[in-house]
């Protein structure tokens, strides 16, 4: 089986990319050619990256790094395809439940679980009655969007991950407010930007804040991660989750909770806004 393997850092969703020409939407095709799956993923907004390697097919990119492949089914020695499949393969640790899950919550696409815990996602199209071109790029586009949705849904559940006790950061209990029996501390509470004593007092109140999370009456809605970044400690903060006039202007997701000391620091100073 061929390997397409997904960005995972893919953002946002929509039904269909920006199309470009579609000139061809109408033609009726009851075989497809390497040229008309050009044309369907570039319609959509897709860029075509290479050939698959086996297989009549090309291999696509959207604009985020999500990779696609689009593959003749039933060819002939002229490479005519009586049918195509568009298809991706996500990395991860899917499960069976989460193929099945997908299954049924969306008939336009099968999902499958593979071995190695990745997750195959395909739609097949039969030809030989006839489709437009159009509905040809429809189809890829739905299939994409599915997994553009999948994606997300995955980023989230990582995220939403418990921490233990011990791979918080808690530090200590110089807060105004210590020993109360109330974390003040902003990182533990939903609306922790629109309170300055809050985010003042970030990682001071640690006593409260610890013995609250362990009984499980409270929850971390703000990681800052650790302080591993290759600029850490250069008083601007590189985590791209953040905005406001604390960030730096570095984009790339390789900063992500890996800044924690510049990013708290101005988060404290109301110079940043959380994710």
């Amino acid at each position: 089986m061929k390997t397409i393997t997904s960005s995972l850092f893919a953002l946002g969703i929509c039904l269909g990319a920006q199309a470009q020409d579609t000139s061809r939407d109408a033609e009726q095709v009851t075989s497809i050619t390497k040229a008309d799956m050009r044309y369907v993923i570039e319609a959509s907004g897709y860029t075509v990256t290479q050939d698959l390697s086996s297989g009549i097919g090309l291999i696509g990119e959207d604009a985020d790094g999500v990779i696609f492949a689009l593959e003749g089914k039933a060819c002939g020695d002229d490479e005519v395809c009586l049918g195509v499949e568009a298809f991706l393969v996500l990395e991860g640790d899917f499960t069976s439940d989460d193929a099945n899950s997908i299954n049924q919550r969306w008939s336009a696409i099968k999902a499958t679980k593979l071995d190695d815990g990745s997750l195959y996602m395909s739609r097949y199209l039969i030809l030989d009655h006839g489709q437009t071109l159009q509905n040809l790029r429809l189809n890829l586009e739905t299939t994409h969007a599915i997994a553009k949705q999948v994606i997300e849904e995955n980023k989230k559940q990582d995220a939403e991950v418990k921490l233990t006790s011990a791979q918080i950061e808690w530090g200590d209990d110089s807060g105004d407010y210590a020993n109360d029996q109330a974390c003040d501390d902003a990182r533990f509470h939903e609306d922790g930007d629109d309170w300055n004593y809050q985010r003042q007092h970030v990682l001071h109140d640690a006593t409260d804040c610890r013995s609250l999370y362990e009984a499980g009456t409270t929850t971390l809605y703000l990681d800052f991660g650790n302080n591993s970044g290759e600029y850490a400690n250069d008083n601007t903060c590189d985590d791209n989750r953040f905005t406001g006039d604390g960030r730096s202007v570095l984009t790339t997701d390789s900063h992500v909770k890996r800044d924690s000391a510049d990013c708290i620091a101005a988060y404290q100073e109301d110079r940043l806004n959380r994710p």
